[in-house]
């Protein structure tokens, strides 16, 4: 009888992997896939409440220059954590069936920098927790918000394997906004 009941539980475990570690914090030098996905120790984890522009999405600065935003926002978050040590605590599985987590780096919450910072939006159909940073990167034009781009939340996702290194921690270079346009208001 015991080895029925364990033999369901490891299948239980192979069908559903993000709830093998749902509820556990995971700690670990992070990987960035793209600007709101990392791997951690093995496993791709993005970030939850947000949604980042993907690795080869352009936008437009304020001048309508097409600018790759994609990718700087990947740079970005790669310079952000640099080489420490990032801790994540899963939240739910997406629609593209990732684990999304909340993750910091020392005290900072990566989703709630990154939109602040205008790389990410809020993603309101999974979470308002971070409203409030677009909010103020759109009043401060940061970012995205210096000009024009399609909504990160309502464009599907590519894949990420868990081998995708797409930025490495390097400064960051945005193109200079000298006047103000926005895709929409938060």
């Amino acid at each position: 009888m015991r080895q029925v009941m364990l033999a369901g539980l490891v299948l239980l475990a192979l069908m559903a992997p993000g709830a093998a570690w749902s509820g556990e914090t995971v700690t670990g030098r992070a990987v960035i896939l793209d600007g709101n996905t990392l791997n951690l120790r093995g496993k791709v984890i993005g970030l939850h409440g947000i949604a980042a522009p993907d690795p080869k999405q352009v936008c437009l600065d304020a001048a309508g220059q097409a600018y790759a935003c994609g990718a700087i926002a990947a740079r970005a978050l790669a310079a952000l954590i640099g080489d420490a040590i990032v801790a994540c605590e899963p939240q739910q599985t997406d629609r593209d069936g990732r684990t999304t987590a909340t993750c910091r780096s020392g005290n900072e919450d990566l989703g709630a920098w990154m939109a602040a910072q205008g790389y990410a939006t809020a993603h309101r159909d999974v979470s308002g927790a971070y409203v409030a940073d677009e909010r103020l990167a759109w009043a401060k034009r940061r970012g995205l918000w210096s000009g024009a781009f399609d909504d990160p939340a309502r464009r599907r996702r590519a894949p990420s394997p868990a081998t995708n290194q797409i930025a490495a921690a390097e400064p960051v270079q945005r193109p200079h906004a000298s006047a103000t346009v926005a895709s929409r208001k938060p």
